[in-house]
């Protein structure tokens, strides 16, 4: 009897120790996916953000030389900066910068499939960065409209990454301006509003054109949903730029900052 317990203790001890092995094994196995898959997406995204650094380099250059004559689109023409990298994506429809940040990038328009960028580079290639994207019914042109921009919140600090540092009063302070670039003029707004919120509703997706309906409610519901009083007053028929990316923080989270167009003599 005694023989049949040692020998019934020695099984389950045996087992225990295979599990625990497994479960080891398993952890181990389980790390190095992990590692693996996060060494691939920094890979990843650091070949997005080196191609956005060749973009600004031709951007730089194409300003500095200035050569040849300005490209036309219609009745209007495109800056000279500009002009090399529209000649090669007709997409591109303009240039973010936040100066400070690391917010310094072309913004792309496919009305057709707005969502195109989302995961494409400027070579239309895939791209896990994407690049900034403006809503569908968003008009550069329109006055009294609000032009809707949004970007990835990249975990390694790229695209829209920044704009969550605008939870912080003292953040906003030290960066209170957003230049925008159309492929013929400058444009300098200043923030307005910022709001963290989960609920869609209470955020200005539904304004894009001053005739909107939802375009008085919109500039209410942020003015009264925003983090801090920036002093900056929003009114409608003001020209209006929404900039917009995912927050964590909460499920469905949206970080938003909206902003309103300095006067033409102030640009």
């Amino acid at each position: 009897m005694n023989l049949e317990k040692e020998l019934r203790r020695l099984q389950k001890n045996l087992k225990k120790v295979t599990y625990k092995s497994m479960l080891q094994k398993a952890g181990i196995g389980t790390a190095v996916v992990c590692t693996v898959l996060l060494g691939r997406y920094y890979l990843e995204t650091s070949r997005a953000e080196e191609a956005v650094n060749q973009l600004r380099q031709t951007k730089e250059i194409s300003q500095r030389d200035g050569a040849g004559e300005t490209e036309a689109v219609g009745e209007e023409r495109v800056m000279p900066e500009y002009q090399t990298l529209f000649s090669e994506n007709p997409d591109l429809e303009g240039w973010l910068t936040i100066e400070g940040t690391k917010v310094d990038y072309p913004v792309m328009w496919t009305p057709e499939d707005p969502e195109y960028y989302s995961h494409r580079g400027f070579d239309k290639e895939k791209s896990k960065n994407g690049l900034l994207f403006m809503d569908e019914a968003s008009d550069m042109s329109e006055h009294g409209g609000n032009i809707i921009i949004y970007g990835h919140n990249m975990k390694n600090g790229s695209m829209f990454a920044d704009l969550l540092k605008y939870k912080d009063e003292d953040y906003y302070k030290e960066h209170p301006l957003i230049r925008l670039d159309t492929l013929y003029e400058t444009r300098t707004y200043e923030i307005a509003s910022v709001a963290a919120d989960n609920d869609l509703e209470e955020l200005p997706y539904g304004f894009t054109s001053a005739s909107d309906p939802e375009a008085e409610k919109a500039i209410e519901a942020m003015e009264s949903n925003s983090l801090y009083d920036t002093g900056v007053v929003l009114t409608y028929g003001d020209d209006c730029l929404t900039l917009s990316t995912c927050d964590y923080s909460k499920e469905n989270g949206r970080l938003v900052i909206m902003a309103r167009r300095a006067a033409p003599d102030e640009d």
